[in-house]
């Protein structure tokens, strides 16, 4: 039973990498796309790889779950284990943020591009494109996911597993505005040569 929950655990971890690496390149591919034909479909992809987050996440947790109760029975992982708690709590965490926060996101971009014509973004929508909200929460997201490996491989204590997430959650706060910046920086150089006259 154990080695049937593990290759779960495994199958989990597999869709939870795929989903969240095509989500963070969709979503950055949303914030450059130049018509609304292409916004359709780029949040048509997310939209359906999103599908599967939540049974990977469920599959990881539950056989997850199984697998330490397993080993804290006979005393080799114990409940309190600090990579346990932590791996714990940050999957809790990315469930609530993709519930909430990712879900609003994705709510207003869908409705802006629903009222548009198959043609330029429009400036509200453009604002959504260029809105920093769904960059920050999928970076976060493609971060924690790899510090929920490093937990998962390492099975280090309290302090190191909390550090581990917290620099992974700082470097993906790093080159999320890096990328903000970057590409408002570019859309604003592409404003300002679409408004010069032509020699």
């Amino acid at each position: 039973m154990y080695n049937a929950a593990l290759f779960l655990h495994l199958i989990g971890v597999m869709l939870l990498i795929g989903s969240v690496a095509t989500t963070l390149l969709t979503t950055l591919r949303v914030q450059t796309a130049g018509s609304v034909a292409e916004l359709r479909t780029l949040t048509a992809v997310t939209k359906r790889v999103e599908a599967f987050i939540a049974p990977g996440m469920v599959l990881i947790i539950a056989s997850g779950l199984y697998m330490v109760s397993q080993h804290a029975h006979h005393g080799i992982v114990p409940w309190t284990a600090g990579w346990v708690v932590t791996a714990l709590f940050i999957s809790v965490l990315l469930s609530v943020i993709g519930r909430t926060v990712e879900a609003r996101d994705a709510k207003r971009l869908h409705a802006a591009i629903d009222s548009a014509p198959d043609e330029r973004p429009h400036a509200e929508l453009r604002k959504l494109q260029l809105a920093a909200s769904p960059i920050y929460s999928v970076f976060f997201g493609a971060s924690q996911v790899v510090a929920l490996l490093y937990l998962m491989t390492n099975r280090p204590g309290l302090a190191i597993s909390i550090a581990a997430c917290a620099i992974a959650a700082a470097v993906s706060a790093i080159a999320a505005t890096v990328r903000i910046r970057s590409v408002r920086r570019a859309t604003r150089e592409l404003a300002l040569n679409a408004a010069k006259p032509a020699n």
